[in-house]
């Protein structure tokens, strides 16, 4: 009760602060006059196209736990997953790899395992993205963000990202010798039935990333993740657009990028408020963009995407008669 109260809270204060100074007679003349086909043309870049790419990614690194998982299950089960983190913040990253592990009769810690998975990729796909961003566009965004020395946080970030996944692939590498280790340290500290829960669960989350050991995922991985993010790029410039604001497709990267890095704040409604916030800031602080109508991108553009995911994960979760009681007594089963 107490989260939900802080996560509204903060909500609100951001929506605030993204809509204070706006001329609302002009917001609304902005709002009138856009061109909602490119916008939803948009939000179907981002969310479909987007999402079928992400789903065969997915199953590139699913592969080592069940061969050619069809895209349905896939597709179907992540768009319920976003569903559910449109309504509860990361609540979608458990019920996903539950949801498929239930279709698919494999192991659920392991399957949430390719979420942490996939989640390192988004990451580093996002510093890719944002080291371009720096390259190309370093006195605006060290003029706009004086403050902070960005290129040293970007750096610091990428390296606790590859020793990350460096530290990863030891394990993953030598999972014999791995598991013996675990073994010593977590009956030493751990209760024996804990112990042995633990040690378990901790096994199968680490083969969720077993697709490392196989170099033949690697490039079509790597391919996937641009494609995914070229779709979102695509989506965002094409929304850009509907407004009448003529960015370039570099120039709509570095906002997505802006607007990523927002999205790694859990709040509810795909973080609504921090999303307008950061959006706003920089068509208006980097490309000085009127602040009505940075905020009129920015309201359709979370508004479409928000929408999409909610209604194209609800068709999928009433196509296969799920319920929130099933669903969150399958999270809470044991493998």
């Amino acid at each position: 009760m107490l989260k939900g109260v802080l996560l509204l809270s903060l909500t609100i204060f951001f929506l605030y602060l993204a809509f204070r100074g706006n001329d609302f007679a002009k917001l609304f003349e902005v709002l009138k006059n856009a061109n909602y086909l490119y916008a939803l043309a948009g939000a179907f870049l981002g969310i479909v196209v987007g999402g079928i790419f992400r789903a065969m990614r997915w199953r590139y690194f699913l592969d080592p736990l069940k061969e050619n998982i069809g895209m349905y299950n896939l597709f179907s089960s992540m768009m319920v997953g976003y569903m559910m983190n449109s309504i509860l913040p990361r609540s979608g990253e458990v019920y996903r790899p539950v949801l498929l592990a239930n279709k698919e009769k494999i192991s659920r810690a392991a399957a949430f395992g390719t979420i942490l998975a996939e989640r390192v990729f988004d990451v580093l796909t996002m510093l890719t993205s944002f080291g371009i961003c720096l390259f190309f566009f370093r006195d605006k965004l060290s003029s706009t963000f004086s403050q902070y020395n960005l290129e040293a946080i970007s750096l610091y970030v990428s390296l606790a990202i590859v020793l990350f996944v460096g530290f990863i692939l030891l394990m993953i590498f030598n999972l014999e010798k791995t598991e013996v280790l675990l073994e010593k340290i977590t009956s030493k500290i751990l209760p024996a039935k804990v112990h042995s829960k633990i040690h378990g669960i901790f096994v199968k989350l680490l083969n969720g990333f077993i697709f490392m050991r196989y170099p033949k995922y690697y490039f079509p991985i790597l391919v996937l993740s641009v494609l995914t993010w070229v779709s979102y790029v695509m989506s965002t410039y094409m929304t850009l657009l509907a407004f009448d604001i003529n960015l370039s497709f570099l120039d709509a990267n570095l906002v997505l990028t802006m607007i990523t890095f927002a999205m790694t704040v859990p709040l509810p409604a795909n973080s609504a408020g921090v999303y307008h916030l950061f959006a706003v800031a920089t068509l208006v602080n980097i490309y000085g963009v009127d602040k009505e109508s940075a905020f009129g991108f920015a309201t359709v553009s979370h508004l479409l995407g928000l929408l999409g995911l909610i209604l194209l994960g609800s068709y999928y979760f009433l196509k296969e008669n799920l319920s929130m009681k099933s669903v969150t007594s399958q999270t809470m089963n044991e493998d």
